[in-house]
């Protein structure tokens, strides 16, 4: 039987909202908080949640507040805010002393101290979300693309581990675990990064992307640069799949690339967040740059697509690009 759980979730975008509503559809009690026109939104419309793939629409009225709940205790609260608002959300968040653990999705590449110092170390779990979308006023699209990622800072399966994902999967959420999320979350970003860069190179469309091959190879090229660096650092690749499908040669991976740019996941759970936190990717990009010219490694591809975070510089291509 899966135990009830009293949740928090902290940030009321595509992915606080998408979980806050399933997780108290299937019984949970669960405060969402939200601020400004989102909180107002919430309060009289509910969450409206649309498939991106079905279109079904569903509409989901979750308890929600506006001030973190600073006296009221919590099972956990699941932080679902950009990397680059995390340091104002741990200033709110450290105000409640009775929250059992802090469940971090947010986008990192420089470690865990920032929770750690604000929160307590007992009181962090790191985590990655299974969905993408976007919010278009009061509506959230969402796709929900592989299973959300758990772990504890040291690697072990705990009972609040297992209580979590219990949680998610009541929710139809699927779970797994990691043994390193600190490396997971850093290898996430030295993925992340290359590829929105590559995206902005080619005006922000993944359709666009995938027709322009040295895009593609500057893409690929530089997450596998983020990678050798990460390894000169003693970050294992993590999850281990990504160590076999980044070693294929481009001439195998490249058209490969290309045929998912063009399905919808891409659409949905890639681009349109690239598109839409470019200050994110941004920030992140300068702590990958940081981080990485601690090893001196020589990073070419990921030094041709910088320039392309700036959203003033003209494109690589006009229309479609080259053809693969």
């Amino acid at each position: 039987m899966v135990k009830k759980m009293k949740l928090l979730f902290f940030g009321a975008g595509v992915l606080g909202s998408l979980y806050a509503a399933r997780l108290h559809e299937a019984g949970h009690d669960v405060t969402l908080l939200a601020r400004g026109s989102r909180y107002r939104d919430l309060k009289e419309r509910g969450v409206v949640l649309e498939a991106f793939d079905s279109g079904e629409t569903t509409r989901t009225f979750v308890p929600v507040v506006d001030t973190m709940p600073t006296e009221e205790p919590f099972d956990a609260c699941i932080i679902l805010v950009r990397g680059d608002q995390l340091d104002e959300a741990l200033e709110v968040l450290k105000q409640n002393p009775h929250i059992d653990c802090y469940v971090s999705m947010v986008n990192a590449v420089t470690g865990t101290r920032a929770l750690v110092d604000a929160l307590g170390r007992d009181r962090v779990v790191l985590g990655h979300a299974n969905a993408g979308g976007e919010r278009e006023g009061h509506l959230v699209r969402y796709m929900i693309s592989q299973e959300i990622t758990l772990g504890e800072l040291h690697g072990e399966r705990t009972e609040r581990l297992e209580a979590l994902a219990d949680a998610f999967r009541s929710a139809d959420l699927p779970v797994v675990f990691s043994r390193d999320m600190d490396s997971w979350k850093r290898h996430h970003v030295a993925l992340a990064v290359p590829f929105a860069n590559a995206l902005y190179m080619t005006g922000g469309c993944n359709y666009r992307l995938s027709h322009h091959r040295e895009a593609l190879r500057l893409c690929l090229d530089g997450i596998r640069e983020g990678f050798r660096a990460l390894r000169t650092m003693d970050f294992p690749v993590e999850p281990p799949k990504l160590r076999w499908v980044f070693a294929l040669p481009n001439a195998i991976l490249i058209p490969l690339f290309a045929r998912i740019l063009r399905l919808p996941v891409a659409d949905i759970g890639m681009a349109r967040h690239a598109r839409n936190a470019r200050d994110e990717m941004a920030e992140l990009g300068a702590e990958l740059d940081a981080l990485i010219a601690t090893t001196g490694a020589t990073t070419p591809a990921l030094d041709a697509l910088r320039p392309y975070a700036d959203p003033s510089l003209p494109l690589a291509v006009e229309e479609d690009g080259d053809s693969l």
